[in-house]
């Protein structure tokens, strides 16, 4: 390797390891301790070394002034093949997590996403005696062994694997509101798949650093982007979101639908915070946030928290659409929420709603026009508690 291809070698795994590291400590400055958080900071750390045994290695093949003996070349060659295999299980366990399947929650899941990482590590132990995955010749020149391409074929074996499973699950209408998640996810494949296959091609590269790297802040900066656009509470979409969302659909309506706007908030949700506190509060906002992701389950209808105790849907939908229908069908669901939650009281949620018109210019238009409708319910609802003197109800003391 030439002096100026050593040194452009080194910079860029140097380059590499700043980023990593640099993303591994906002990770732990983070709050977030779930499993998942924790199998990334193991995928970024493992990176890491990676990139620092690529670097050593670099050091080593183009240093005219150091001379190491074939066997720390040989052990510096086995880590970075160990942590390319590790770096590929470590991606994978924490997209495995965040698609919340059942290889990280139960032990027989674990064992069996584990056979291809075990027989990886089998093959690069052979590389001591038998060469299978790598060796030093007698020159101190690295050569691939016959198993190379094996021990590569199973590092994206675990890579496309896991990307092509969110990258069908984004497809669920289920997932909807973890649709940007799960395709994240799913790009990942990308810079590491292309890049290995440049350094299977361009020996003596640092492409597998680099992929690995790059993609590693592109899930960062993707999942930092997600926060900042979901409500923390009810991990819904937020109000900045929901505005983006919505100004998109309104300058481009689909003919062939009806584009809908529905507002709700829980009804006597005062009496929630001032009689049972705060916490009871919050748990009253999250059960009426799951309420709607059960309501619009089976569509693709948008919901977003749009502050306090109001939620914001966004529906494009057929033009024999009941939306009377839909308004009962969020309380049935709120509900069953409550009766799962087996709650003393029970919620209820008033739905304006409006049918967008091109007559209406503007996002808050639009809103205020199903705003109008929210309070024409609700001031109908109390005029008819007034008038029955007390709604029955189970023992509640939300409206006692």
């Amino acid at each position: 390797m030439g002096s100026m291809e050593g040194i452009l070698y080194c910079t860029l795994n140097v380059f590499c390891i700043c980023i990593l590291l640099t993303i591994l400590l906002r990770i732990l400055k983070s709050s977030d301790k779930r499993m998942s958080q924790t199998m990334y900071s193991l995928f970024i750390m493992s990176s890491a070394i990676l990139c620092t045994s690529d670097l050593v290695w670099g050091i080593i093949d183009f240093s005219y002034k150091w001379h190491f003996s074939d066997s720390v070349d040989f052990v510096v060659n086995f880590i970075y093949h160990i942590f390319t295999l590790i770096v590929s299980y470590m991606w994978y366990l924490y997209s495995e997590s965040e698609l919340e399947t059942r290889t990280t929650t139960t032990k027989k899941g674990l064992i069996t996403s584990m056979i291809p990482f075990a027989v990886g590590i089998v093959i690069i132990l052979g590389s001591f005696n038998e060469g299978w995955v790598f060796s030093i010749n007698d020159e101190g020149i690295y050569e691939r062994g016959d198993l190379y391409i094996l021990h590569i074929g199973i590092c994206f074996f675990y890579i496309l694997l896991t990307s092509l499973k969110a990258f069908i699950r984004s497809f669920y209408k289920d997932n909807y509101l973890k649709r940007e998640k799960y395709r994240t996810l799913a790009s990942f494949c990308i810079f590491p798949l292309v890049m290995g296959v440049l350094q299977v091609l361009l020996v003596g590269s640092p492409m597998i650093s680099a992929g690995v790297t790059f993609a590693a802040l592109q899930v960062y900066i993707s999942t930092r982007e997600q926060l900042i656009s979901v409500d923390p509470l009810t991990k819904l979409n937020n109000r900045t979101e929901m505005v983006k969302y919505l100004d998109n659909k309104m300058k481009n309506v689909n003919p062939n639908k009806d584009l809908y706007l529905f507002i709700t908030d829980i009804d006597s949700f005062k009496r929630i915070n001032d009689k049972l506190g705060h916490v009871e509060g919050d748990l009253a906002i999250i059960m009426a946030a799951d309420a709607l992701k059960n309501a619009v389950r089976k569509t693709n209808f948008f919901v977003s928290r749009y502050g306090g105790d109001e939620f914001v849907i966004i529906g494009e939908t057929k033009k024999d659409f009941d939306p009377k229908e839909f308004r009962e069908l969020i309380n049935l669901c709120l509900e069953e929420e409550t009766k799962k939650h087996n709650k003393a009281y029970n919620l209820h949620m008033s739905v304006g709603y409006f049918k967008y018109t091109p007559e209406i210019k503007s996002i808050s238009e639009f809103i205020g026009a199903a705003d109008k409708y929210l309070y024409k319910q609700k001031s109908e609802r109390l005029l008819k508690h007034n008038a029955d003197g007390k709604v029955k109800s189970k023992k509640n003391p939300v409206n006692e």
